[in-house]
């Protein structure tokens, strides 16, 4: 008489694996995940710089006539004579300081951030180009030199 069905054995054989195979697929699933945050964590990154290089680029050159750079303070000098502007690092976050010719830009002058978390900020104005370096706080960072076109 034969029987019909699976051995204990063919059963634990089977059982082994399927559990093999979903180890495998786990592993490889975590793998792609942890892959996944790393790069949407730099992207992250690299579009904030970028869009903090964009923002001065255009405030120094949409009505600057005068910018000029000192200890790592950009100051622009707008067209109409009588505002001043800072871009200037403070408590790691970077600002624009708006100010007029009788009130200096000062720290607690009314401001606008462009980036949080910045560890580095320098910026050097040599003849008509600005340099520009910024750091984040996970190691991105960027360099740029910006033209600067209507302003001396």
């Amino acid at each position: 008489m034969k029987k019909k069905g699976f051995t204990l054995i063919e059963m634990v054989i089977a059982l082994g694996l399927v559990f093999l195979l979903f180890g495998v697929v786990n592993g490889m699933l975590i793998s792609y995940v942890k892959n996944y945050k790393n790069s949407v964590i730099q992207n992250k990154g690299f579009n904030y710089l970028n869009e903090a290089i964009a923002v001065i680029d255009k405030e120094v050159n949409q009505n600057a006539k005068g910018v000029i750079t000192e200890e790592n303070i950009i100051k622009i000098n707008c067209y109409d004579g009588t505002t001043l502007n800072n871009i200037k690092l403070i408590d790691r976050k970077l600002y624009i300081l708006y100010g007029t010719e009788y009130s200096k830009p000062m720290d607690n002058s009314t401001k606008s951030v462009i980036i949080d978390d910045v560890k580095e900020f320098v910026a050097l104005k040599p003849g008509r180009i600005l340099y520009i370096k910024l750091s984040w706080y996970n190691g991105q960072s960027i360099e740029r030199c910006l033209a600067i076109q209507n302003a001396n």
